[in-house]
C-alpha cells in the first residue's frame, strides 16, 4: 500500500444532475485505472461507488463515494456525489473538500436544475471546474 503525503493527494468532485452519468463515470475512470478488472453498471447494482443496498435498490447514489485512484506519484480521490437535491448535503461536504470539479451533462437531457446548482456551489467555493458530456452514443 502506498503512503501518500498530503502535497500529492487531489480531490476530484463529480457533479451534475441525477442520473446524467456521474458513477458511470466514476466506474470507467476505476476500470481505466486498473482499481476493477470489470466496468460494473449502475442497473446491474454492482459498480464500486454505490455499494450501499438502497443504493442499489433505487439505481441511484444517496451517499458520497470515494474511489482512491492512483496517477503517477499522486493520488486522486474521485468523489462520486448524488444528482438528486434531496441529498445536496453529501454534496455541499464534497464540494467543500475539493480541489477540483467535472460536472456532468448528458448529452441527452441537455443543461438541467442540478447542472446548474452544480455551477453555482462550484462558484461558491472558488473551485476548477471543467464539463464533461455523457450519452454522446444515444440518438
Amino acid at each position: 500500500m502506498n503512503i501518500y503525503t498530503t502535497d500529492k493527494i487531489r480531490n476530484v468532485v463529480l457533479l451534475g444532475h441525477g442520473g446524467c452519468g456521474k458513477t458511470s463515470l466514476a466506474e470507467a475512470m476505476a476500470y481505466l485505472a486498473g482499481l476493477t478488472n470489470r466496468m460494473g453498471t449502475v442497473v446491474d447494482g454492482n459498480t464500486i461507488s454505490d455499494y450501499d443496498k438502497e443504493e442499489n435498490k433505487r439505481q441511484f447514489s444517496i451517499h458520497t463515494s470515494v474511489i482512491p485512484i492512483p496517477w503517477g506519484d499522486v493520488k486522486v480521490n474521485i468523489l462520486d456525489t448524488p444528482g438528486y437535491f434531496d441529498f445536496v448535503g453529501e454534496v455541499e461536504e464534497a464540494v467543500s473538500v475539493a480541489d477540483a470539479a467535472i460536472i456532468v451533462v448528458s448529452g441527452k437531457a441537455g443543461i438541467e436544475t442540478g447542472t446548474k446548482r452544480a455551477w453555482k456551489m462550484c462558484e461558491k467555493y472558488k473551485l476548477p471546474r471543467m464539463i464533461f458530456v455523457t450519452d454522446m452514443d444515444i440518438d
